[in-house]
């Protein structure tokens, strides 16, 4: 809840928790990521997100495959592996839906946490 006369944040800025196997992760919209890290907002369509785990660790996204939307997600990075450590494959996935998305990142996130 919001304190009387503080402004109310934009929704792109209001992130989105999604639970991978006892952690939370959060999507936000990638144009808010872009005004948080102090870069430029104006150029991320609205169904672009930053997946964010203390860090930016992913991208999921909508995009058209054969005149169909579908859902890309991808893992960039692992903050405990060190950026030495590659995201061992697959590391990348299309989905039908956001949620779809959202479980299969969640699930190969928790994945190469673990090593495998």
């Amino acid at each position: 809840m919001v304190p009387l006369g503080e402004p109310i944040a934009p929704l792109d800025f209001v992130p989105c928790p999604f639970l991978s196997w006892g952690m939370t992760l959060l999507l936000r919209k990638s144009s808010a990521q872009a005004r948080i890290e102090g870069g430029d907002s104006g150029h991320w369509p609205d169904d672009d997100y930053a997946v964010v785990d203390d860090t930016i660790v992913g991208r999921i996204y909508r995009e058209m495959i054969l005149g169909e939307p579908k859902w890309r997600w991808f893992l960039q990075c692992i903050p405990e592996a060190g950026p030495e450590r590659p995201i061992p494959p697959p590391n990348q996935g299309m989905a039908d839906t956001l949620d779809e998305a959202k479980a299969a990142f969640a699930k190969r996130y928790e994945e190469v946490k673990r090593g495998k």
